[in-house]
């Protein structure tokens, strides 16, 4: 085989090797674009469990306060009550019981109205986070449903390019010379897409595992004939770069 074949040769394999390379990156594409679809639902899911803990807690600030307020009141009518029945007390004792009850009452009331008030300023001020959380569902939600349209309008085109490579890749294949096509079917079996393949780097160093591959093969893979690697079992092709010398160009 003449150096300007395995030249050919090699370049075909490069070109297969690129192929795969595009459908790992398409696929690559999906993934990232079906992830960030996860990543939102997830995102909305949090968002809702904060909002629905914050709502919980906002309801029973109110409610404590709405307590407080009702025992105020409760109070507050039995004082006024009280103040009712001082004029129409029968005794001294009576209407001494009275004043002290309604004093004693007044004391609470009094402590009562500062609780409303702090516990009433304490759900106000915290309305506000409610609301921020509520907005934040939202706006989590609107990333959702544009990372959902975003991987929808991905897929067509996923499909259709991934098609036309493989179809290319079919074709490319059927075309490698016969001596290389045995052994890179082989490794196409054995490994998924852009794995089963591998260029030499650095001169004799296989570009899958990084194991250096002895002289006497890179001098075959020069002489046109095909290697698979030793350590990992990947179809190895030269570089565009690699320098190939054959005194059958001469």
């Amino acid at each position: 085989m003449s150096s300007q074949s395995i030249r050919a040769v090699h370049e075909q394999l490069r070109t297969i090797h690129g192929l795969y390379r595009q459908l790992k990156t398409l696929a690559s594409r999906y993934k990232s674009a079906q992830l960030r679809v996860n990543v939102q639902k997830k995102k909305v899911a949090e968002t809702q469990a904060h909002y629905d803990e914050l709502k919980q807690k906002h309801t029973e600030m109110v409610l404590c306060a709405r307590e407080a307020e009702d025992q105020f009141n409760l109070i507050d009518a039995a004082i006024k009550r009280r103040k009712t029945q001082l004029d129409e007390a029968k005794s001294n004792k009576e209407y001494t019981s009275l004043k002290e009850q309604i004093a004693e009452d007044q004391m609470r009331n009094d402590a009562l109205a500062d609780d409303v008030i702090s516990l009433t300023e304490k759900a106000e001020n915290f309305a506000p986070a409610v609301e921020e959380a509520k907005a934040k569902i939202a706006e989590a939600q609107e990333a959702q449903a544009a990372a959902e349209e975003e991987l929808r309008a991905l897929v067509p085109v996923i499909k259709e390019d991934s098609q036309r490579i493989q179809d290319d890749l079919r074709k490319k294949i059927q075309e490698v010379d016969s001596e290389f096509a045995t052994p890179l079917r082989q490794a196409l079996r054995s490994f998924d897409g852009d794995d089963a393949m591998a260029p030499v780097e650095n001169g004799n160093i296989c570009g899958g595992c990084r194991m250096e591959i002895p002289m006497r093969y890179i001098v075959a893979l020069c002489e046109g004939h095909p290697y698979t690697c030793c350590s990992c079992d990947r179809f190895i092709y030269l570089p565009k770069d690699f320098t190939i010398t054959n005194d059958e160009d001469d």
